[in-house]
């Protein structure tokens, strides 16, 4: 791992609902999400009841904040066999897979991660 960090949705989520990881999510370190997380977050926001234009002013936010992930073909294969070997559900097997792939360890509250190798459950 290079010390990269991509940033899960339920980070970004505490930050936006709580206000907490603010020394993450205002650092000026170079973060990564899978671009997945753009759709956790939005349809998270809105079950919350958040303003639409608070939603896009958050999701404006993260985009200039963040270095987002599309997922591919081999962020996809590599999920699948994620998702077989560790029991995990496709969404979070395809963000623990973005994050493998690029050499990023994933700073998640998601205990479905925990113990998994290159994450760090905060």
């Amino acid at each position: 791992m290079t010390g990269s960090k991509l940033i899960d949705s339920s980070v970004w989520l505490s930050y936006f609902l709580n206000g907490e990881f603010q020394n993450i999510i205002e650092s000026e370190e170079i973060i990564f999400l899978s671009a997945l997380s753009i759709f956790e977050i939005k349809k998270k926001l809105s079950k919350n009841n958040f303003p639409h234009s608070k939603i896009s002013e958050s999701l404006e936010f993260i985009k200039k904040r963040s270095i987002i992930v599309p997922i591919n073909v081999e962020i996809a294969e590599k999920a699948a066999e994620i998702s077989l070997n560790h029991n995990l559900p496709a969404a979070d097997s395809l963000i623990y897979s973005t994050s493998l792939l690029n050499d990023s360890i994933l700073h998640t509250i998601d205990n479905d991660f925990r113990g998994l190798k290159g994450v760090l459950i905060l």
